[in-house]
């Protein structure tokens, strides 16, 4: 019966279990909430942890591009105090036409295909990857079921993306440090770049990715190190390939 039910009404009925486990939880209280910083304020928030990626040339870049651009308004210079919750999607919204967004490349039922919003992954991705760096909390993250890129066209290491779907995935990270922060953003014609920004410094772990072929596709084992000596595996998950 379930593929009886029209998508649209798959979505809010989604969106409306993950608003009440949320009220439960007492998560929705912790969210963030579109506020940034004024232009005053952002001076003394300067960037700690940065991380580039390339954009590759294809079909959709450009609408990509343009996708990112709009999503980079609604996360950039967004105050996250400490303990509070930064939300993907509470803080985007619905990507539809109303606000801009194009088609663009995404994967869609393991497969690469054209979604209206296409191309946010690689936001989501940088963000998660920053968070691991920072030794923020993920509370929420989801790896793509497959592995569809080849080394010519890899621009994230194996491990660091973070799939995210309108009322179905999210994006969720703690701030766990003592201090707020804040996410920046340069968009370029072939580059992304993305900071993790305070008015103090944020120490930077070492993250690794062990990749391995395994049976069924590729085994990408997150690694966080705290020295030399000590570490922890943050997540192993297994792409199909």
């Amino acid at each position: 019966m379930k593929h009886l039910v029209p998508f649209g009404l798959k979505v809010r009925l989604k969106l409306v279990q993950r608003h009440l486990r949320d009220r439960s939880t007492g998560l929705s209280h912790q969210f963030v909430e579109f506020n940034q910083l004024s232009p005053e304020q952002q001076k003394s928030f300067q960037p700690q942890i940065t991380i580039a990626q390339a954009i590759y040339p294809t079909s959709y870049s450009e609408s990509k591009k343009h996708n990112l651009a709009i999503a980079i308004q609604r996360v950039e210079n967004v105050l996250i105090h400490p303990e509070r919750i930064f939300s993907f999607w509470h803080l985007i919204g619905k990507p539809d036409r109303s606000k801009g967004y194009q088609k663009g490349r995404a994967i869609l039922g393991d497969e690469l295909s054209a979604d209206v919003g296409g191309g946010l992954c690689q936001l989501s991705g940088l963000l998660y990857f920053l968070s691991l760096k920072a030794g923020l909390i993920a509370i929420e993250r989801y790896p793509h079921s497959r592995d569809l890129y080849t080394a010519e066209t890899r621009f994230a290491p194996l491990g660091s993306d973070a799939t995210v779907v309108y009322g179905y995935k999210d994006l969720r990270i703690q701030n766990n440090l003592l201090f707020p922060i804040c996410f920046r953003f340069n968009l370029q014609d072939t580059e992304i770049t993305a900071s993790l920004c305070a008015e103090q410094a944020i120490p930077e772990y070492r993250v690794e990715f062990k990749v391995e072929e395994c049976i069924g596709g590729v085994k990408a084992d997150t690694i966080r190190f705290a020295n030399h000596h000590q570490f922890e595996i943050i997540d192993s998950t297994i792409y199909k390939k």
